[in-house]
């Protein structure tokens, strides 16, 4: 827990943490490992997200692995990220699968590409609309945990656009209201009430489900403890449950092995 956590200020104080997160599917608990930090090295704010799977259901999966990374300006007095870069890769087996954003606010425009095993096969550009920011799915994580789309609180419905897909251009928030929240504790034997629980969907392409759905139980400090993300496709609903929060604020950002333990210096 953060001793003096405040929900806005500059958000360069996530800077060096690190959430480790353990995910179950289908009949697997602890089937695959997960990882997002923030981070900032040479001058350049980046965060990263990374999940594969191990052990006999890698095996049986082709050792997915999926990895996200965005770099990020800082506006609005240092408590805002936007994004700059984004990269979406996902490999499964031999095959690779990665599409990379650019934008350029200044000439408001956005590029993309999209490679399947290094070959190009689709890209584009587009104008961002003024007084438009399109946040990746990693500067929403941060910036709504630094209330950039409006206070924290239950019941709080809220609207952020993201990177256009063909199936989604915004994000949909909501932090359910405390009676609505009570019904799903008793059901799942939840005792803090200071709990939030809240539900987002998102693009369906981001994390290769069906309905883009996520529900998660938060802190009150906004750190996810437990997410279900539904209908992953070929999986069904995975379920994400953290293992540790870690705040090393000096260190850069390490490899992510099989066992879910930091390795080699990137």
């Amino acid at each position: 827990k953060y001793p003096d956590f405040k929900l806005e200020g500059n958000i360069k104080r996530f800077i060096g943490e690190k959430l480790y997160i353990d995910v179950s599917f289908l009949w697997f608990d602890n089937a695959a490992v997960a990882r997002v930090g923030l981070y900032e090295q040479n001058g350049v704010l980046y965060s990263i997200l990374e999940a594969e799977t191990k052990g006999f259901v890698g095996f049986f999966t082709s050792y997915r692995k999926h990895f996200y990374k965005s770099t990020f300006d800082l506006i609005d007095k240092e408590n805002r990220l936007r994004t700059k870069t984004f990269e979406r890769k996902v490999i499964i087996g031999d095959a690779e699968d990665v599409t990379s954003h650019s934008f350029d606010y200044k000439s408001r425009n956005h590029n993309w590409k999209k490679f399947i095993n290094g070959k190009i096969i689709e890209s584009g550009n587009r104008e961002i609309p003024p007084d438009t920011n399109f946040d990746d799915i990693l500067a929403v994580f941060y910036n709504f945990r630094n209330s950039i789309y409006g206070k924290i609180q239950k019941g709080a419905k809220y609207t952020i656009n993201t990177i256009p897909k063909k199936d989604a251009k915004k994000i949909d928030v909501h932090i359910i209201d405390q009676k609505k929240q009570w019904e799903f504790m008793l059901r799942e034997s939840r005792t803090n009430s200071n709990e939030y629980l809240i539900q987002a969907n998102i693009p369906k392409e981001i994390f290769n489900t069906d309905t883009g759905e996520l529900l998660f139980w938060a802190s009150n400090h906004l750190i996810p403890l437990e997410t279900k993300i539904m209908d992953y496709v070929l999986f069904g609903d995975l379920h994400a449950k953290l293992n540790r929060r870690v705040f090393k604020p000096t260190l850069p950002y390490t490899v992510l092995s099989l066992s879910g333990e930091d390795e080699t210096q990137n």
